[in-house]
C-alpha cells in the first residue's frame, strides 16, 4: 500500500492507510470494529460486486462493528438503499463528492422514508476509493478510524440501514472508483398516516456538471467526507 498520509479540505478528508494484520491491530484502536477477513465471506475484500452482495457485505460489517460494542443489529431497509443509490448517482452526476450534492437538501433523498414520521433521525456515511481502497473492507475500515462515520455507525438509537454503491466508476478524474453510501434511519410512524412508500427517490443535478478528463493512471485514492446524521421530532 501507499504511505499514509491525511489532507482536509472543503470538509472532506482523504486518507491512505498503510498497516494490516496483527501490527495493524497493534496501533489501531479500532482494529477490534472491523470483521476479520472471511467472517462475512470473501466478497467482503472483493471489487465489482453485484449490487445484492455489496449490501449484504456492508450489513454484515457494519452489525459486526455494533455488536463488538454490545449495539443490537441493524435491519436491511429497501427504502434506505434507495435513498442511498439516489445520493450517489448525484454525487457522480454533480462531480461533487458531498452530502449535498449540486445544493441539493441533505434530507431530500430520505423523503419516501420519512413520509407519514412524526419523529425520526437519519444519518450517512459516504465514501470512495480506487484499488483495494474500494472493497467492503477497507470502506468500512476507513469510516471506523473516523469519528463522525464510526458515531453513525455505533449509535444506538439506529434501528435500518440502505446502502448504496456504484462499482467501476470514473470520478472526480480518477478511472476505476468505487462509491459507497450508508443510510442509517429510525422514525416513528404518525399513528394517522399509512408506512412509509417505496418510492424512488431522485436528485435533480442543479447544473449540468463539467466534463470529466480522462483519467489518468495514479495510485490508489480513498476519500470519506464529513459524516452526517439529523434529528428532527415533527409537531401536529
Amino acid at each position: 500500500m501507499g504511505s499514509f498520509r491525511l489532507l482536509v479540505a472543503l470538509g472532506c478528508v482523504a486518507a491512505a492507510v498503510i498497516g494490516a494484520g496483527s501490527a495493524r491491530a497493534a496501533v489501531d484502536p479500532y482494529a477490534s470494529l472491523l470483521a476479520p477477513a472471511g467472517v462475512c465471506g470473501a466478497a467482503a475484500d472483493q471489487l465489482a460486486l453485484d449490487a445484492n452482495t455489496a449490501e449484504q457485505m456492508m450489513l454484515c460489517l457494519t452489525n459486526y462493528a455494533r455488536a463488538q460494542s454490545g449495539l443490537a443489529p441493524l435491519t436491511a431497509n429497501p427504502v434506505l438503499d434507495q435513498a442511498g443509490q439516489a445520493k450517489l448517482d448525484a454525487d457522480l452526476a454533480c462531480g461533487d463528492f458531498s452530502h449535498t450534492p449540486c445544493g441539493n437538501p441533505f434530507e431530500l433523498v430520505f423523503a419516501a422514508y420519512l413520509q407519514g414520521a412524526s419523529g425520526y433521525r437519519i444519518g450517512e456515511n459516504i465514501a470512495w476509493g480506487t484499488g483495494e481502497f474500494g472493497t467492503p473492507r477497507q470502506t468500512m475500515d476507513a469510516w471506523l478510524n473516523s469519528a463522525g462515520h464510526r458515531e453513525n455507525i455505533l449509535t444506538p438509537g439506529y434501528r435500518e440501514l440502505g446502502i448504496g454503491y456504484l462499482p467501476n466508476q470514473t470520478f472526480q478524474g480518477y478511472g476505476g472508483a468505487t462509491l459507497w453510501s450508508q443510510e442509517f434511519g429510525t422514525r416513528t410512524p404518525d399513528a394517522a398516516s399509512a408506512p412509509a412508500p417505496a418510492a424512488k427517490p431522485t436528485l435533480a443535478p442543479a447544473a449540468k456538471p463539467a466534463p470529466v478528463a480522462k483519467p489518468k493512471p495514479r495510485r490508489a485514492h480513498r476519500r470519506v467526507a464529513v459524516a452526517k446524521h439529523r434529528v428532527a421530532r415533527r409537531h401536529p
